[in-house]
This record gives structure tokens, C-alpha cells and sequence, in this order.
């Protein structure tokens, strides 16, 4: 067994049991979608996964900065990848990190940070990450993320309470829930112990006894209340009807109104079998009558009371009506155009809808906000590139490339189409990017979307710039999406057609500029013979660096390779190819074709470059002449006061004349120059090659003409003194 420190991240499906009892097909392959892409994202920051059981999953990692990085990541991408399940079906994390002493046997891991991460991971929301004070510390100011504390918590068979957060990514929109989760963990958990109040530490609880005792004693007061409370409430109604209806005087009209109790003027009141006044009440024998001076007003039989009016009652408030909904066009992009003008809508629910609040916030700086709207109209959008390319750029923004791959590897599982494929190829740099370009443009060569983009990236070619290949591919690439663009192709693949705008904008742009390259200079290959004993030397000149060559002599020919120099390209560690090669001297006239390798291996041409013996020997000669114009003439050491133009009868097929001026003299004198050899060989001092000079000349002037009639410059020639013996 081997003891280490290790950062330890647990990981746990939450709700996993219910999920698969609902619907186990469709679970497993969320879950194995999930694992593809938690695994691909722990291996690249170099992690290990050593222990798995169902739906969990243990991780080691060497740096904790990297652990958590790796599990934030894995909690975006799986958030995108839910975008578009419904919330009760999304298969979520809930994850735990520490850093622990550790036991490794058989390549597990053992030991309390085992443990604890084990713990944690309980201790986080769905889709959340809970980590210990140790991994805090260890990553604080070295991720974009922040931290809730929860405080001390007491975990299951850990002794001593550990000290937890939750993270909370940078730009999340709220944070995360946690307190309900423990809630209901501790109704299972029996050794968690319940959270105490300061004001409530010690809360005796009586027996089953004392509780009996406390419910009928409860019961028997209320009872007594109950008792006592009913003839007083028989007393107050009648002394409140008394109130109500007051005895009136003889003489003054009656009280009550209704008409078969009023007396009629003139009359007196029917007596009662007491002698009262009907309607009194009778006076009970032996005492006398209550309230004899005011004798109570006549009551109306019971049956004859007026009834009060009905309380009119109040109206019932109406439930507040939903606002509708304006009618918006089904086509997204109608829709989104319709809502130039409107502000943040609060109930989005379709894709332009979230797109529109997505600008609206990202407009105020709310990138947050803006991100999460981008979110949900990217799990909608299908191949709406420009709603893809807007949240890749943001998140990108936000959480770098890393995050945009994983949530784009996520989307295509859940949502596959062929902008979210592009995106994800845009999130990878230099020539990496571009060779997934080129290999979905070989998979959709109808796809004038793709060569928009593949153009910028053969023009952003590393390692020296873009070659003339990657130019002449690029210039091919921007002109199919101009035409496509210009002929209304494209307008059913963005939402603002604004965005649309702007790639015809930069496409005509960069357009411009390769054609301006191209017509800058000589952008093809060329070749200079010059004739040699052995036949004719042939060097190539080439408008870039080229890490191979062949040349094919004529239509039937194969191609052969100039083959390779000792000297090493610095850039690439490769031997240059030769840039000469030589043909016999009995080559008739012929055009060879010359096919290169650029830089980046891609093969340019053939070039055709033609071969005219007769032209060649004319070119040549006269680029010897002007190349060295030192050659014309000399004064041989040995032969005093003689001139030999041996130089100019080696180059005799590419003049026309040439002539002479001793001293002062101006060139007018001609040279006796021989006839044309094509063979080119070189002319030895004789005497047709000589010519005296006059005494005491010290200069001579030379001019030649050459075979297409144009005149050289006029050069001198000084005679070099005698030295005395």
C-alpha cells in the first residue's frame, strides 16, 4: 500500500433511482452520453478515474486547481447538453472535492479524503459542486469561480464537522440551492444531527404520560369556557334586542313600522290578558313590573318581523388576466425583426423570444443574463448559425475556448445539426481549426456557410502566412458564399439578418484584398537557362518557399525530383530542394511542367514553362552580358597593346553589333564579331578576337546592341599601366 495527497472528486447522479424506475432506456443512454463527455473532459487535464459503481463516479487528480476546473467544465457541458430535456428528465450531478491523505491499493483509493469527497458530493444541490475549506484555499484567485460558505457541517462517520463550500461559477444567475437538499438528506441520514438555534439548545420533551395529562386538562378548560360562556351570550342578545327597538311614550308614535302593529288614531291599544298594552309582557306575580315608567314598546309577532335587507356581498375580485401574447410571425427570423423595438420580454418562450432578450442584455452589459438566454435559444436554434456563433463568442468570452467545447459536444448529442458542428470547430485554434473546417467542408461540399469561415482560417495560417494555395482556396471559398449570400440561399440560416450583413461585408473585404495580393506581383513560377558544356542549366525562381519539386519534360513524361541540398530549411528542420536542374544539350524545343510542395504540404501547379533552345541561348547570353559587364573586353598582359573581345564572342547570339572608341572617342568603331554559335562555346584569344590598339591609348568605350535591337549602357574600359621589370 502507498500513502499520498490527492484531490479527490466524487460525483453522483442525483435522483438517479427515480430516472431509471420512469424510464431505464432513455436514463441509460443519458447516462452514458453524460460519461463520455465527464470522461473526456477529466482526461484531458491529466485525471483518473478509479472507482465507478452505477451512476458514480470517483476521480483522483494531482492539483486541485485542476480538479475543480475539470468539474466545472463537466457542470457546464452537461447543463447545455439539459437545455433541452424537460427539468424532471435531465440527468444532473451533484459533486464533492477535497484534498485528503490517501491510500492506493490495486489502483483504488482508500481513506478519509475518499471519504469526505463521498460526504461533500451529498452535500451539493443538483448540478452543483460542494468542496472542502482545503480546496478553497488551494484554488483562491486561480479560477473564475467564487465560493457560499455552509459553514461547519456534521457528515455521516466523519468525527470532526467539515468546513464546506459551494462553488459558484463566475456569471451564474443566481446561487445554487443547498439548504433543502440537506433538509431531506437528514431525514435519512440519522447520525446527521439536526442544525440548533442559539435559542433553543435544550428542549425537554415530556413522556407519553405528561402529554396525556396536558391534552385533557386542555380539553377540560375548554369545556368550562364553553359552559359558562352560553347563558351569557343568551343575556347579551336579549339586552342588545332591547337596545336595538326602545320603549316609546303614550302620546307619540309608535316604534315598530310595521302596519298590522301601528294603532290607529283615536284608538287605544288592545289590552293583553294582563291588562297591558299588547304585546308587553306579562308581570310576573308577586313582583312588580320591570321598568314600569317606561313600558316597552309593542313588539310585532315573530312570524311579522321585518327581516333586514341582505348585505349586498362584496365582489369577488377577478383573477388577474393574463396579458396576451402578441401574435408574432412563425418564421424566427420575421419574429425577431418584429421585436426591433420592444424591451425585455418577461415569458419568453421561442426561439426568437430568448434571442432577442440574449442582445437586450448583452446590450446592457448583463453578460450573465445574456449567456443564459443565449442558452436556451442555442438548444432551439438548429441551424441558425448566427445564434450559435453569438453564444460560443460569449461563453468563449466568459469561460474560455474549453468551456465552448464542452458545451457544444454536449449540444450535439442532445440537438445535432451543422452549425452547432462549424461552432465546435471554431473553438479549436490555428491550423488545428482549420483542418476541421476542411474536413466538414469535404463532408458537405454544398455548404457556402463553411466556406465563409474556412476562408478566414487559410488566411490565418500559422508558421509564416498563408501560402498562395491557401490564398487561391480562400479567394474559391469566399466567392461560393457571395453567391449563395447574394442569391438569397443563406437568409433561412440567420435570425438577424443584420449578422448576414456584416459576413457579406467582410467576405467582399477580403475578396479585395487576395486580388490585390495577386496582382501585386509575379505570383508564378520561372525559369533562366543559361547554356553550360555539358547542355543547359536550368534555375527555377518560385514566389514561396517550397519543401519539394519535380519537373516533367513534355505531355508523356512522368515527374522527377530536382531532389534535396545539404542546407536545412531553419523552419521546418527539412533539407531545401534544389531549385536547379540541368537538360541535355540536344533538348529540342519543349514545355515542361513544374509541380512544388508548399509549407504546409499542400502541392502547387503544374506550371507549364516553355524551352526554346534559340530563345534560351539569346536570354541567357544577354543576362551574361549585363550580369558581367567586366567580360566585355580585356587587355591581355602577355600582348601589349592589343584588346581582346573574347567575352562578347561568347555571347555572340545576343547581340546584334557592337562597337568601339579609343580614348576620347565616342563607340562608333564595330567590333568584327563572328556569326551565331548555339552551341555557346566560349571564344579563345585568336586573332578573330583581337584588335590593335592605337599608341598611347589609355581608355576604350564599348557599346552593344543587343538581338531584339535595344542598346546597352556605354561602358569604359581603363588600360592598366606597364610596370617596370
Amino acid at each position: 500500500m502507498k500513502r499520498k495527497i490527492a484531490a479527490i472528486l466524487a460525483a453522483d447522479v442525483a435522483g438517479y433511482s427515480r430516472l431509471v424506475a420512469e424510464n431505464e432506456e432513455a436514463t441509460l443512454t443519458q447516462l452514458a452520453a453524460a460519461r463520455e463527455v465527464f470522461d473526456g473532459l477529466v482526461a484531458q487535464v491529466g485525471g483518473r478515474i478509479f472507482n465507478t459503481a452505477g451512476d458514480s463516479v470517483m476521480v483522483e487528480f494531482d492539483s486541485a486547481v485542476e480538479a475543480l476546473r475539470a468539474a466545472v467544465e463537466i457542470q457546464e457541458a452537461l447543463k447545455a447538453g439539459n437545455l433541452g430535456i424537460e427539468p424532471r428528465r435531465r440527468l444532473e450531478f451533484r459533486m464533492g472535492l477535497t484534498i485528503g491523505d490517501v491510500v492506493e491499493r490495486d489502483g483504488d483509493l482508500l481513506g478519509d479524503g475518499v471519504n469526505i469527497a463521498a460526504r461533500l458530493e451529498g452535500l451539493a444541490p443538483a448540478g452543483g459542486i460542494c468542496v472542502a475549506r482545503s480546496v478553497q484555499e488551494a484554488v483562491s484567485n486561480k479560477l473564475a469561480v467564487s465560493f457560499r460558505e455552509l459553514g461547519p457541517r456534521h457528515v455521516k462517520n466523519i468525527p470532526q464537522p467539515v468546513f464546506a463550500y459551494l462553488v459558484e461559477p463566475a456569471g451564474s444567475e443566481a446561487p445554487l440551492a443547498v439548504e433543502p437538499i440537506v433538509a431531506r438528506r437528514a431525514v435519512f441520514d440519522l447520525d446527521v444531527p439536526r442544525r440548533r438555534e442559539p435559542a433553543r439548545e435544550k428542549d425537554p420533551r415530556p413522556g407519553f404520560l405528561g402529554r396525556l395529562v396536558r391534552s385533557l386538562a386542555i380539553s377540560a378548560g375548554v369545556l368550562a369556557l364553553i359552559f359558562l360562556a352560553v347563558p351569557a351570550l343568551k343575556i347579551a342578545r336579549t339586552s342588545l334586542e332591547g337596545w336595538q327597538q326602545p320603549a316609546a311614550p303614550s302620546s307619540g308614535p309608535s316604534a315598530p313600522e310595521s302596519p298590522a302593529a301601528e294603532p290607529q288614531a283615536g284608538e287605544t291599544p288592545p289590552a293583553n290578558e294582563s291588562g297591558g298594552p299588547a304585546g308587553a309582557a306579562p308581570a310576573a306575580p308577586d313582583k312588580p313590573p320591570a321598568r314600569a315608567e317606561k313600558p316597552a314598546a309593542p313588539r310585532p309577532p315573530k312570524a311579522e318581523r321585518p327581516k333586514p335587507a341582505p348585505k349586498p356581498e362584496p365582489a369577488k375580485p377577478e383573477p388577474p388576466k393574463e396579458a396576451a401574447r402578441p401574435e408574432r410571425p412563425a418564421d424566427p427570423a420575421a419574429a425577431y425583426a418584429a421585436m426591433a423595438r420592444e424591451g425585455f420580454i418577461a415569458d419568453p418562450r421561442t426561439l426568437a423570444e430568448y434571442y432577442h432578450n440574449a442582445r437586450f442584455l448583452e446590450a446592457r452589459n448583463d453578460r450573465a443574463g445574456a449567456l443564459a438566454s443565449y442558452g436556451h435559444a442555442a438548444a432551439q436554434a438548429g441551424d441558425y448559425i448566427d445564434v450559435h456563433f453569438r453564444y460560443a463568442s460569449l461563453l468563449r468570452a466568459m469561460r474560455g475556448a474549453g468551456a465552448v467545447r464542452a458545451a457544444y459536444a454536449a449540444l450535439l448529442k442532445t440537438s445535432p445539426s451543422l452549425a452547432a458542428e462549424i461552432v465546435l470547430a471554431l473553438s479549436f485554434e490555428g491550423d488545428e481549426r482549420r483542418s476541421k473546417l476542411e474536413a466538414l467542408a469535404a463532408a458537405h461540399p454544398d455548404a457556402p456557410l463553411i466556406d465563409n469561415l474556412l476562408a478566414d482560417a487559410l488566411l490565418d495560417a500559422q508558421g509564416g502566412g498563408p501560402t498562395l494555395t491557401d490564398r487561391r482556396l480562400a479567394f474559391s471559398a469566399t466567392e461560393r458564399f457571395l453567391d449563395a449570400a447574394g442569391s438569397g440561399e443563406l437568409n433561412g440560416r440567420f435570425v438577424d439578418r443584420a449578422f448576414l450583413d456584416a459576413w457579406q461585408d467582410a467576405a467582399r473585404r477580403r475578396r479585395g484584398e487576395i486580388e490585390r495580393f495577386f496582382s501585386s506581383g509575379n505570383m508564378r513560377p520561372s525559369v533562366a537557362f543559361t547554356r553550360i558544356p555539358s547542355g543547359w542549366l536550368a534555375r527555377l525562381t518560385l514566389p514561396e518557399p517550397a519543401s519539394a519539386i519535380s519537373v516533367r519534360l513534355g505531355e508523356g513524361g512522368q515527374f522527377t525530383s530536382t531532389g534535396f541540398s545539404s542546407t536545412l530549411d531553419a523552419k521546418t528542420g527539412k533539407p531545401l530542394p534544389h531549385l536547379e536542374f540541368e537538360l541535355p544539350a540536344s533538348t529540342p524545343r519543349v514545355t515542361l511542367y513544374l509541380l512544388y510542395q508548399d509549407r504546409s504540404g499542400r502541392e502547387a501547379g503544374p506550371f507549364p514553362l516553355a524551352f526554346d533552345p534559340g530563345a534560351a541561348t539569346v536570354d541567357s547570353g544577354r543576362a551574361a552580358l549585363e550580369r558581367f559587364p567586366e567580360s566585355w573586353v580585356s587587355f591581355p598582359p602577355d600582348m601589349p597593346g592589343v584588346l581582346s573581345f573574347a567575352g562578347l564572342v561568347s555571347n555572340r547570339c545576343a547581340l546584334s553589333k557592337a562597337a568601339i572608341g579609343f580614348g576620347d572617342e565616342p563607340p562608333r568603331r564595330p567590333l568584327p564579331l563572328p556569326p551565331c554559335d548555339p552551341t555557346g562555346a566560349a571564344a579563345l584569344p585568336s586573332a578573330t578576337t583581337l584588335v590593335s590598339l592605337p599608341a598611347d591609348t589609355d581608355v576604350v568605350q564599348v557599346q552593344l546592341v543587343y538581338a531584339d535591337g535595344t542598346p546597352s549602357e556605354v561602358r569604359t574600359f581603363k588600360r592598366p599601366r606597364e610596370t617596370d621589370p
